[in-house]
């Protein structure tokens, strides 16, 4: 009788707990079996929400307007003068089609000038988590130099960083800024 009493008993834990966890997914960042069967879905960049800008990382409105253009000052040095920036949608990090050409004439400058070495820097505008525009910026990079090399550039010209929106061109809080900040800049080394 005994025996009976603890398997009823035994019996309705595990349903109990059974039905407590059927609901749950777990996932391992380790490699679980489902994940190195190649069963999980991509990564893809998804915030939470975004929220506006706290005060402590806004930036001061300079008294003059935003510039109507998206043309980047180049650096001091001539050859990053002969690389154009391009931009990129709010929270993406795909290829534009009007960033076609640019990225076209950059890769062929780099075919032309096999000895010099490009940083690509993916950066972003300030709306979204510090590290959620750090990851978006390295895709931004990411998806710069993926381009460059689909068009005949070489692996070892191209290295990639992302400064997120820690580096911004436009400091002014409205669209036409924001824009002007989701880029991938070029820098020769």
């Amino acid at each position: 009788m005994d025996r009976s009493v603890v398997g009823v008993c035994l019996s309705l834990s595990l349903i109990v707990l059974a039905a407590g966890c059927a609901g749950k997914n777990v996932s391992s960042s380790s490699g679980d079996a489902a994940s190195r069967a190649g069963q999980t879905k991509s990564e893809e960049i998804k915030p939470d929400a975004i929220k506006p800008i706290p005060l402590e990382r806004s930036f001061e409105r300079p008294a003059d307007t935003a510039p109507s253009n998206l043309a980047l000052p180049s650096n001091v040095d001539s050859d990053s003068q002969a690389l154009g920036d391009v931009f990129f949608e709010y929270d993406r990090f795909h290829v534009r089609k009007d960033a076609m050409p640019v990225l076209d004439a950059n890769a062929a400058w780099l075919r032309a000038n096999g000895s010099k070495t490009v940083l690509i820097e993916g950066h972003c505008d300030e709306r979204g988590t510090v590290a959620y525009n750090l990851v978006l910026g390295e895709k931004r990079a990411r998806a710069v130099k993926k381009y460059l090399q689909d068009m005949g550039a070489q692996a070892s010209q191209l290295q990639i960083t992302s400064y997120g929106e820690t580096k911004p061109f436009c400091k002014q809080q409205n669209e036409d800024c924001y824009q002007q900040n989701r880029r991938a800049h070029f820098a020769t080394k």
